[in-house]
């Protein structure tokens, strides 16, 4: 059975989980409004768990910041959300599909409003996932690049565990058998295919660099285990506090040894050439 018609007892544990640890303030919120993206600025103040999580997957941005310094261009975070990079990297133009007032600018992936080797720096925490069409994205990147650029993606990963995760415990779509790497739907969070980042740089990786040859994979970097789940995300209640968080964050470091098994993410690093 493929996972794009899941078995009925995923849709029951998923929504048995929720009932239990979904937080009040979104039960009746629409992710794709104008208006959820502050108020997920406002649950990662107010959870400190998660918002030390987000601080270790920015220093991933901020290391491949520092690899580009030497080169001109601006540097471009897509898909900001809620997030809070510009508070460890002021100089990052922030952006999302929706206007918002902590943001610096309406950005859509497919049409990047940037001229040809302008940006020395694309980041993306959990964007490419929901892109509609992901090959028009690589195309603007591609363009928009200087050479020695970096394209810098937190996304999910397929493993064991993560398949587990994923296919019973959370919301979003989880079909690693699709065959395009389009994701249908409508809706800024909504449209979504947790599997097109394992996809697209794992099952087709070979498509991908006949595709653009002159964006080259530096490195697929598989990590995170529990302090995803243990942080609850911004729809879910933390299950630890964030006084947990080193311990959590050493027992990922440790499991993640064996990320074909374990790890749920990966942060991938692209360089143009």
């Amino acid at each position: 059975m493929s996972d794009a018609t899941p078995h009925p007892s995923h849709g029951f544990f998923r929504e048995l989980f929720e009932s239990v640890f979904r937080l009040p303030e979104t039960r009746h919120s629409d992710p794709d409004a104008p208006e959820s993206i502050g108020l997920c600025r406002q649950i990662l103040r107010k959870k400190p768990f998660l918002r030390q999580m987000y601080q270790d997957y920015y220093q991933y941005f901020v290391r491949e910041h520092q690899a580009v310094s030497h080169l001109s261009g601006a540097c471009l975070e897509i898909g900001s959300g809620g997030g809070f990079l510009k508070d460890i990297l002021p100089n990052v133009l922030t952006s999302d599909v929706c206007p918002d007032p902590g943001l610096d600018r309406v950005v859509h992936s497919e049409k990047l409003d940037f001229p040809d080797e302008s940006l020395r720096a694309i980041f993306l925490l959990n964007v490419l996932h929901h892109l509609p069409d992901p090959e028009a994205f690589f195309n603007e990147a591609n363009r928009c690049l200087v050479r020695g650029g970096r394209l810098v993606m937190i996304e999910p990963y397929r493993s064991w565990w993560s398949r587990v995760f994923y296919r019973f415990l959370h919301h979003e779509p989880f079909d690693d058998q699709a065959p395009a790497w389009t994701v249908e739907g409508q809706g800024r969070l909504h449209r979504a295919n947790i599997a097109v980042p394992w996809i697209i740089f794992w099952r087709d990786r070979q498509r991908f660099e006949s595709l653009w040859p002159a964006l080259r994979i530096r490195s697929l970097e598989r990590h995170t285990v529990f302090k995803y789940l243990i942080s609850g995300g911004v729809s879910w209640r933390a299950l630890l506090p964030g006084g947990a968080y080193p311990v959590v964050h050493a027992l990922d470091d440790l499991l993640s040894k064996c990320p074909r098994v374990f790890s749920i993410f990966q942060t991938i690093v692209i360089e143009k050439q």
